[in-house]
């Protein structure tokens, strides 16, 4: 029994050997097809097209790393540089400054933030955390969001998320913060983007655009305090009511003060990482009056940094703004000289139309004003009772949308106008022409037969000449009527003429006999005068 177990391990060994032998041989015959290098991915993302570079007169952009990658002019979301900014891409922990957005436009910074065992224990260890917190634990809402941005937490993103989510009437959970998340994404135009998640850890459902992110940047670096938080490169608070010393934190964000890549221009960055996604960078800048937003995802460290900075610095070279109240001519009323002077009759000199004032196009250095082409949107004004919006001016250069301008009624009620471009110098009112809602070329049939309105067209030089006219003839009536009670030719008409004329002559007549009268004392006085200097004398 012994030697027939001894033979049967030695069998088992030979076979072994053998097969061992031809999976070594094996593949030694076939090819290895491994991993990229990253180094290789980025050079050949380089070699992906630019979809800017081909409109027509625009500033060829840089070759970047970056599978996709986006600048966007951050108040007109002009897009002066497109790379695949339209591809689905996971965000990583960039996704975190969507977080602390909604977090920021629903919460108090001294609200009280409790963690969830969930949201601490649903994170990896080994990722970025703040750790020694657990269930139960309290952090208020403006170290949460320190934490978040320039540590990159994740359990403190969960809790962030679900607290949000409660304080919003919905269930304390990642799943009802992702619901939010979708819904505000959707109210600010992103077009191809899903979150499941408040912190950016990887899921296959969890993903965005180079485009829907620069819209989320776009809101997030236009708030001072996010802007504050996410340039800062360390911060430190008591972690516990008890703890003696300050817990520290620090950001890994190359483009901050005193880091190998600072940006002296930097409104706020925040980073992103995980092996699916690869670099994410999300970052703000302002040079000049000019705010710019920039998006990198799927690059290799650390050239997010660099391909960061190319793009912020070909975006502030190339491109200017021109204040469309300083350039436009086209839709402007220049004949309001009549409601608008020094001395205004109505007590008021302000116009009764105006543009924004604020706002502008962004268009490449080498282009005009007058090189933009526009289109006007008409504004329903019973959408909204309070908007003093008539119309808005669409801009765009070489098909690009650079700009919009909102044409304002400035009084305290807004009536409806249109504008008509080949109408210099005249307003013209809404009209039974259908009015259009903002971004929209028709409306349905129950606005058009509820929003029926006459056309009037108001033009200041008829309306002085009407006004003219109609005095004229106010006063040819005026004499008409007084010949008319003056001469009449009827029965009646003509003894009250003889008793007007007598009555006319017994007037004349007194007043005749009082001069006659007057007349015979003074000459009577001066005869009397006259005799009395005579007597003197003798």
């Amino acid at each position: 029994m012994n030697l027939s177990k001894l033979f049967q391990n030695k069998l088992l060994l030979a076979l072994s050997i053998s097969l061992l032998s031809v999976s070594v041989s094996l593949s030694n015959s076939l090819p290895c097809y491994a991993e990229p290098e990253p180094n290789e991915v980025m050079e050949t993302n380089k070699l992906l097209p630019i979809q800017s570079n081909d409109i027509e007169n625009w500033p060829q952009g840089p070759a970047i790393g970056a599978k996709s990658a986006i600048l966007m002019e951050m108040n007109t979301h002009t897009i002066l540089y497109a790379k695949n900014i339209h591809e689905k891409m996971y965000p990583a922990s960039t996704t975190k400054i969507f977080t602390c957005l909604i977090a920021m436009q629903n919460c108090s910074l001294d609200e009280d933030i409790t963690f969830s065992r969930r949201a601490i224990y649903d994170v990896p260890t080994d990722g970025s955390k703040l750790g020694r917190v657990d269930e139960g634990d309290t952090l208020n809402m403006e170290q949460a969001l320190y934490s978040v941005l320039v540590k990159s937490a994740n359990e403190v993103a969960s809790a962030v998320g679900e607290h949000v989510a409660e304080k919003l009437g919905k269930e304390k959970s990642p799943e009802a913060f992702a619901e939010i998340m979708n819904e505000k994404a959707k109210s600010l135009g992103c077009l191809n983007s899903h979150f499941v998640n408040a912190n950016g850890l990887f899921d296959e459902n969890h993903y965005t655009t180079a485009y829907d992110l620069g819209l989320i940047g776009c809101e997030f670096f236009n708030n001072e305090l996010l802007c504050k938080m996410s340039s800062t490169s360390s911060y430190h608070f008591k972690l516990m009511p008890d703890d003696e010393e300050d817990t520290w934190i620090s950001s890994k964000n190359q483009l901050h003060k005193g880091k190998p890549y600072q940006y002296e221009y930097l409104l706020g960055s925040k980073t992103g990482f995980v092996s699916q996604s690869r670099q994410t960078l999300v970052s703000g800048a302002e040079k000049n009056g000019m705010k710019l937003v920039c998006v990198i995802l799927s690059d290799e460290t650390p050239y997010q940094f660099e391909d960061t900075i190319t793009l912020f610095q070909y975006g502030f070279e190339n491109f200017k703004k021109l204040t469309i109240s300083e350039y436009e001519t086209k839709y402007k009323v220049n004949n309001m000289d009549l409601f608008s002077t020094e001395n205004d009759l109505f007590g008021d000199s302000t116009p009764l139309i105006a543009m924004d004032e604020d706002k502008y196009i962004v268009v490449p250095n080498t282009a005009e004003f007058t090189d933009a082409r526009s289109t006007l949107t008409y504004h329903n004004d019973k959408e909204d009772d309070t908007s003093n919006i008539i119309a808005t001016i669409h801009y765009t250069y070489s098909d690009v949308p650079v700009g919009d301008c909102d044409i304002i009624f400035t009084k305290s009620e807004t009536p409806a106008f249109n504008f008509a471009p080949e109408m210099q110098g005249a307003i013209m009112l809404d009209s039974e022409n259908k009015p259009e809602k903002s971004g929209d070329t028709a409306t349905d049939d129950s606005a058009e037969t509820n929003n029926k309105q006459k056309v009037i067209f108001i033009n200041v030089k008829t309306l002085v000449i009407g006004i003219l006219v109609l005095a004229g003839i106010a006063v040819l009536i005026t004499a008409a009527l007084s010949i008319i009670n003056s001469y009449s030719f009827t029965p009646r008409g003509q003894s009250n003429r003889r008793r007007r004329q007598r009555k006319h002559e017994s007037r004349v007549a007194k007043r005749n006999a009082r001069w006659q009268a007057r007349r015979t004392a003074r000459a009577a006085r001066r005869e009397m005068h006259k005799n009395n200097r005579s007597w003197k004398r003798l």
